[in-house]
């Protein structure tokens, strides 16, 4: 028996040293096939959270076929395995149900690109820059610095707002006046005032106009419309709020605020 066994350990030897052989060299040769993709990637052009997403999906499949090599090589059946983990597969997949809508979810977004890594979007009122898109979630971070954690089985199926997916965007800013007030001269100088502003398009697509848009209770509503580059919409909209506030009332125009007005009436006594 012993003699058997010894017989045996120079074939046994080399059947793990064929194994050995087979997933050490299917793992190098994984890093090579990963580096090779890598720089196509590049020159795709492709997503950062994509690339991610795609590196670690063929780094998981390329390590599991060189895994069943490596078992068939040591004379292993493998068709036993497949079916005890298809049979755990399908267990997981029922306990994780809610994580594979995820999973589902972040395939789709990163395959469809409804937006992409570094827009500033809004998921379910939630504004904020997308600083990754996993495979489960996608995390956005806020003006004030907090980070927003969004299952993608959420992002996938609810309406985004991509604020910066086109190089200009339109800035709207409503300014009231007083009844008594030119509007005519106060078209003129929201006008004027925006065009001293270098982040405001002078041009294309359309030049900055004001017209009235509605007959408040205590005030004549004026809207201003003017195009910037994306970048700029904020900066350009705290600067105009502030300069065309303070040329109005150089120019001794009014912003009212909302009144009241009562009259008394005195009642004759009989």
């Amino acid at each position: 028996m012993y003699q058997e066994l010894i017989d045996k350990l120079p074939i046994i030897g080399l059947t793990l040293l064929k194994a050995l052989l087979i997933f050490v060299g299917g793992h190098y040769v994984t890093l090579l096939i990963l580096q090779i993709i890598e720089k196509a990637f590049l020159k795709l052009d492709l997503d950062i959270s994509l690339q991610k997403f795609l590196t670690k999906t063929v780094n998981i499949v390329l390590h599991i076929i060189v895994i069943l090599s490596a078992v068939t090589a040591l004379g292993i059946s493998i068709a036993g395995l497949l079916a005890a983990l298809s049979a755990a597969a399908v267990a997981v997949a029922l306990a994780l149900k809610d994580s594979l809508s995820s999973i589902a979810g972040g395939i789709i977004l990163l395959v469809t690109k409804r937006f992409k890594t570094g827009d500033y979007i809004e998921i379910n009122g939630e504004k904020g820059k997308v600083v990754q898109i996993d495979m489960m979630h996608t995390v956005l971070k806020t003006l004030d610095n907090r980070h927003v954690v969004i299952p993608n089985s959420i992002a996938a199926n609810t309406q985004v707002v991509d604020y910066t997916s086109e190089d200009m965007r339109r800035l709207d800013l409503v300014f009231s006046i007083g009844y008594t007030d030119d509007v005519d001269k106060a078209k003129a100088v929201m006008i004027d005032t925006a065009l001293k502003n270098s982040m405001v398009i002078k041009d294309a697509p359309e030049p900055p106009f004001a017209r009235v848009t509605a007959y408040s209770s205590s005030s004549v509503d004026i809207t201003m419309q003017m195009w910037c580059k994306t970048a700029d919409y904020l900066p350009l909209k705290y600067d105009l709020l502030e300069d065309i506030r303070k040329a109005l009332e150089e120019n001794g125009i009014t912003i009212p605020f909302n009144q009241l007005d009562v009259h008394l009436k005195e009642i004759e006594k009989n």
